[in-house]
């Protein structure tokens, strides 16, 4: 891993390295922390509870099955919501919403401007309402008739 920052261009002919950092897992991630929750929760729940107390290896197998899912989707979501980045050395961008977009309904400029962020399906609605244009160079693919 290098130490070095990356310093962004303001030469128009060297086009910016894409901000590096941003893929990165979560450090507080582990494999081994996932499998004993997989595993260990099903084995407690088989313990506590009397409907499945008696059975036996089948059971504790339908058990995980059954929680395993929900028990690995849970973990994941919780911790890409607490852990930290791998990489903190990349400063994010942080600029304000008017160096991205243009937006020309004065309603949605009071209300969004600055780092208010705006619901997708606001922007989708009103983007194509013509009430926001995006900066820079921006193409949608255009189809065109084969002869």
């Amino acid at each position: 891993m290098s130490s070095h920052t990356v310093h962004p261009t303001k030469t128009p002919a060297i086009a910016n390295a894409p901000v590096i950092g941003l893929a990165e897992g979560s450090s507080t991630f582990s494999n081994y922390h996932l499998a004993a929750l997989i595993l260990g929760v099903p084995w407690v729940v088989k313990r506590i509870l009397p409907i499945v107390s008696r059975g036996g290896f089948y059971t504790y197998w339908a058990l995980v099955a059954i929680m395993g899912v929900p028990l690995a989707i849970s973990y994941w979501y919780l911790m890409s919501r607490i852990g930290s980045r791998v990489n903190e050395k990349v400063a994010l961008p942080g600029k304000d919403i008017e160096e991205y977009i243009t937006i020309k309904d004065l309603e949605l400029k009071k209300e969004f401007h600055g780092k208010n962020k705006i619901p997708m399906q606001l922007f989708h609605d009103a983007y194509f309402d013509g009430k926001i244009d995006i900066k820079g160079p921006f193409r949608l693919f255009t189809l065109t008739p084969q002869s």
